[in-house]
């Protein structure tokens, strides 16, 4: 994982009737496989050091969300819609941001574990999708599975050995352990990403609205997460990061789907006739939601499983339904240049997730998978509204 990277001097391009929800499927396995990799993990973590552990581990991981996730979505749209030379220079400074962040992690290790975990991760994400934008650009999501995949599988085995071989592991050594790999990402992926000058990805304007696009998504996501751990306890937080943990693995076969339709899009201007179809998108999302039902449903009849686990887990297959649709459509409003859409839209359901949460805390993790159904089937609404609703011109006269 240490060489330089390379990659194809001239794009992929996409060939008239592309198999795109093979290419999405195809890339939903690699996917699943890191997902499963992360599964490992969390087993891991959960038989050698406790629930509780787990719930500090998965609030770390919702601090690198609220970082990460929304400096990267800067470069995840702009990478799938603006032109060859703003890509590269894009990309560059995609990487170089990247390994300041890792450097600011180093230098605050001995000072706040959950500061130096969020901001190591976030820059080590930011090196590895430099190296994963070139096939998410060119609608080859199976490519950059891949990739991902084989960054997991490096982190997660030497850390699960560390925890089963090690007599009494920390939860900090062995998170240490888990980012190593980030290292030998930055240091192989640099050659390819300074080959170009880097530049500014967009105008201040644009840059805001993306960030705050998905810190909205992440606060929705994961905020609720850390406001349901500090209403409750870190036990409750696992039972319900463990629920996100699963359907979030299975609503990335929405993104993979969405992203096998870049190209085309980009080259349609974003026309929604060029993407997705609607029928397909709604059996996708059917089809997500039915895998969480059924495993909700099998943890009920498992005696060693909290009822309030199971229960939880079901509830949520709602919300992997609804939220693998929101995906494929996000892909089309990427490429139609809809940022301020779609910026209001998770901002809205942000308050009203929260705000049931706070309500219903009671309930614990239970209360939370009420919350994240409620909050995005307002989501999909409106993202329905937003594309698929007909001019006034055209709906028939009454």
């Amino acid at each position: 994982m240490g060489r330089p990277v390379t990659e194809s001097t001239e794009p992929a391009v996409a060939k008239p009737g592309s198999p795109h929800l093979s290419r999405a499927l195809w890339a939903a396995f690699w996917m699943y496989g890191g997902r499963a990799c992360g599964m490992v993990w969390t087993l891991a973590i959960v038989a050698q050091l406790g629930i509780a552990d787990y719930g500090k581990y998965a609030m770390a991981y919702a601090v690198y969300s609220l970082i990460g996730s929304p400096l990267d979505n800067v470069f995840v749209v702009r990478s799938v819609r603006e032109s060859e030379a703003h890509f590269l220079a894009d990309r560059a400074t995609r990487y170089l941001l990247g390994v300041a962040l890792m450097l600011v992690g180093l230098a605050l290790l001995e000072v706040n574990y959950v500061a130096a975990f969020g901001l190591f991760v976030s820059g080590g994400e930011l090196t590895l999708k430099a190296w994963e934008s070139r096939p998410l650009r060119d609608g080859r999501p199976h490519r950059a599975a891949q990739i991902d995949t084989g960054r997991q599988f490096a982190s997660v085995v030497p850390a699960c050995i560390y925890l089963f071989v090690v007599p009494d592991p920390t939860l900090q050594t062995a998170t240490m352990i888990l980012v190593a790999p980030y290292a030998l990402v930055a240091l192989g992926v640099g050659p390819m990403a300074l080959r170009h000058r880097p530049g500014m990805p967009g105008s201040p304007r644009v840059i805001a609205i993306l960030v705050g696009e998905t810190f909205s998504i992440m606060a929705g996501v994961q905020g609720d997460l850390l406001l349901l751990g500090w209403l409750t306890n870190d036990t409750v937080a696992g039972y319900y990061g463990i629920c996100t943990t699963v359907t979030l693995a299975i609503v990335a076969v929405g993104q993979t789907f969405g992203m096998s339709y870049n190209q085309v899009l980009r080259e349609g201007e974003g026309n929604v006739a060029a993407g997705p179809p609607l029928k397909g998108t709604i059996l996708l999302g059917v089809a997500a939601g039915a895998l969480v039902l059924i495993t909700g449903l099998v943890m009920m009849v498992v005696p060693v499983v909290p009822q309030e686990l199971a229960v939880a887990m079901t509830i949520m297959s709602l919300f992997c339904g609804m939220r693998t649709v929101a995906m494929v459509f996000q892909a089309v409003l990427y490429n139609q240049h809809r940022d301020g859409v779609r910026l209001i839209a998770n901002s809205v359901i942000v308050p009203v997730k929260l705000g049931l949460v706070l309500a219903l805390y009671g309930l614990g993790a239970v209360g939370a998978a009420i919350a994240s159904v409620i909050g995005d089937a307002l989501l999909m609404a409106i993202y329905l509204r937003v594309l698929y609703r007909k001019p006034v011109s055209e709906e028939p006269a009454t």
